[in-house]
């Protein structure tokens, strides 16, 4: 426990050092603070958008789907991965010349520029909207923290609220401190931390397993052949999952990426680096869920895990890993969540 605990606290350091960091160096105006002078390359806001807009959602939510519906749980990732693909090259492009020539370093500013609203109705709008939507989207990462550090330390869930705060607080400091920089440096070094545990973790844990034919076996044991079969949703099902990804165009804290980068034409190199990086993090949750739900009909693992699913991957961690990884482990749940924190 304690090497699992040293691992984290490195996490955490780094996190802050890069806050401190960005503040002396990067953030003197406020189109620096908001949108990095708009000097960002594209590696940076291509792991930016894609780690900021996946959060617990992903790599708690997406693992728990598949834990209890199977492999149809992929459907509720590809609207995504295909609509962000198209907001890259398409209305990234756009959006970022436009702010420019406009001057406009947030969206309610593209709004009222935009639909020249002299009367700020839409400025006052947009900020009231997200505001309030956010305030309890926030809300939902934190709360996934709270179990994710729980789960992983072996702790009551009487103090996940001091998870909570330890996790606010940080992502604060680093966030008041840098600025947009800060946010998009830390996304960018908290997406390999997630692409580590979502891409590795399964890895090692399906070699553990025995392989994918008795993955396959024992998942199709416990639900029949829907639980293998990607088509069992059938057409309405599909759509609906399909439609999650009609969420990213609305959301500010991925589009504001789209306004920070250097150049326009650096986009199309950020939608590739992207979506590879969503393919890799959408599949790798996928079957974090598929491998736990093997271990429980195989009894390596106790059914308790049914009665939540979101808890799986630090469980699987925990059981696979060794301690000072199950801190990177760790840490790149808390950087699913930290990332769209700090983002929003």
């Amino acid at each position: 426990m304690s090497l699992t605990v040293i691992a984290f606290t490195l996490y955490l350091v780094v996190m802050i050092g890069v806050g401190v960091f960005c503040a002396r160096l990067y953030t003197k105006t406020m189109g620096d603070f908001y949108l990095g002078g708009r000097k960002m390359n594209d590696w940076v806001v291509a792991l930016s958008a894609v780690v900021s807009g996946r959060s617990s959602w992903l790599i708690l939510g997406v693992s728990g789907y598949a834990f209890t519906q199977g492999i149809s749980a992929v459907w509720s990732v590809v609207g995504y991965v295909t609509v962000e693909l198209f907001m890259f090259i398409y209305v990234g492009k756009r959006l970022r010349r436009y702010t420019q020539m406009v001057d406009a370093i947030t969206l309610p500013d593209f709004y009222e520029a935009r639909f020249r609203d002299r009367q700020h109705v839409l400025r006052i709008t947009s900020v009231v909207i997200i505001v309030v939507f956010m305030v309890f989207y926030i809300s939902a990462q934190l709360t996934a923290g709270g179990k994710t550090f729980c789960q992983s330390f072996g702790i009551s869930d009487d103090y996940s609220l001091h998870s909570v705060v330890l996790a606010a607080a940080i992502v604060l400091l680093y966030t008041v401190l840098g600025g947009f920089v800060a946010v998009s440096i830390t996304d960018m070094l908290q997406a390999v931390f997630m692409i580590f545990g979502l891409v590795v973790l399964p890895v090692i844990a399906v070699v553990h397993l025995g392989g994918l034919t008795v993955l396959y076996d024992a998942i199709r044991a416990y639900g029949g052949f829907p639980m293998v079969d990607p088509w069992a949703l059938g057409v309405g099902g599909i759509i609906g999952y399909l439609g999650i990804g009609l969420g990213s165009p609305g959301n500010p804290h991925i589009l504001v990426r789209y306004m920070s980068i250097g150049k326009p034409e650096l986009l199309r190199k950020s939608a590739l680096v992207g979506t590879a990086w969503n393919v890799l993090m959408a599949w790798g949750a996928v079957f974090v869920g598929l491998v736990a739900r093997a271990q429980v009909e195989l009894g390596i693992k106790s059914g308790e895990m049914a009665s939540d699913p979101e808890r799986i991957f630090p469980s699987l961690a925990a059981q696979h890993m060794h301690p000072f990884l199950v801190g990177l482990m760790v840490a790149a749940g808390f950087a699913a969540i930290m990332s769209r924190y700090s983002a929003q």
